[in-house]
């Protein structure tokens, strides 16, 4: 991405900026050298997130339940309330958070914490859509559904052999490869120009679809990864 963005803006430009959610500071600075590099920030998609191990609360070692907050909320609501405060100020621009398993009440046994930290996505964004009314700037969520990337992928190796036997045939059924979500997701967010809009790509006509369908649930998509 980095690359395609030096091509189109020039290579002294656009630098890669690291940054912990965590740390409002460092979220701050990210604001800072995206403004530095564009002049302003149109889009903001709060896509930073970490799962915790999929093993019941009983079994949950205590250490993973702090970093899974602090990233999937801390972090949201510092990186959203940094864009908003600069994108009134720059006189507009769209806020998009990410929601995942758990943002709709469904539970999953192994992913309560996770799914904890997206239902608290769920109501923080409705909170900043209300929040956003009335201002320049226009706040919607994405639900990009199961995709297979080094999130799901390192998830997997953390389960036991007979956890990834219990999920692969749901994830052969229902998820997809980047390649595939991407053009979608980055095609709505364009079109997109009200407050308050939700841009799902696994809505449940396709999860019914899906279940019925012999094509989707004889995918493998993670033989080649090992699993």
């Amino acid at each position: 991405v980095v690359a395609e963005l030096r091509k189109e803006f020039g290579a002294d430009r656009v630098a890669g900026q690291p940054c912990d959610v965590t740390d409002s500071g460092q979220v701050q600075a990210l604001w800072g050298a995206a403004v530095k590099s564009f002049g302003r920030v149109d889009i903001w998609i709060n896509n930073a997130g970490i799962a915790n191990t999929m093993l019941s609360l009983l079994e949950l070692d205590l250490a993973e339940v702090a970093p899974v907050i602090d990233t999937n909320v801390t972090g949201l609501i510092y990186g959203s309330m940094i864009a908003l405060r600069g994108m009134v100020k720059q006189g507009g621009g769209q806020i998009y958070n990410v929601y995942g398993h758990g943002f709709n009440d469904n539970k999953v046994s192994g992913l309560h914490v996770y799914g904890t930290t997206k239902r608290a996505v769920r109501y923080f964004s409705e909170a900043l859509i209300q929040d956003a009314e009335g201002t320049p700037v226009q706040v919607g969520t994405v639900g990009p559904g199961i995709v297979v990337t080094d999130f799901l992928l390192d998830d997997m190796r953390k389960m036991s052999p007979e956890q990834i036997e219990m999920v692969k045939p749901i994830y052969n059924c229902m998820a997809d490869t980047v390649e595939t979500v991407t053009p979608f997701l980055v095609e709505e967010i364009l079109q997109n120009d009200k407050n308050g809009a939700e841009i799902n790509w696994l809505t449940e006509e396709k999860i019914n679809e899906r279940m019925n369908s012999d094509e989707y649930c004889s995918r493998d998509l993670f033989s080649r990864y090992g699993l």
